[in-house]
């Protein structure tokens, strides 16, 4: 998954009890959950509340690579 600069995916929620699982293999993220704020870098792996507002944000000035995982329960 690639996100262009200044690029944002938002979305709405997700069945009751989603949660979602980012690593990112390159540059920086910046994930919203809720209240909730994180930013996995290189490297990294985020989870979060998917049944919620949530968003994954490009914080740099080039594209992040990353996977991401969903799980439904």
């Amino acid at each position: 998954m690639q996100l262009q600069p200044g690029g944002a995916l938002r979305n709405s929620p997700h069945f009751e009890c989603t949660r979602e699982f980012p690593t990112v293999q390159r540059r920086r993220i910046r994930v919203e959950s809720g209240g909730d704020v994180e930013e996995p870098g290189a490297g990294d792996s985020a989870n979060y509340r998917a049944d919620v507002r949530h968003a994954m944000v490009n914080v740099g000035r080039s594209e992040p690579t990353m996977c991401l995982v969903e799980i439904y329960r």
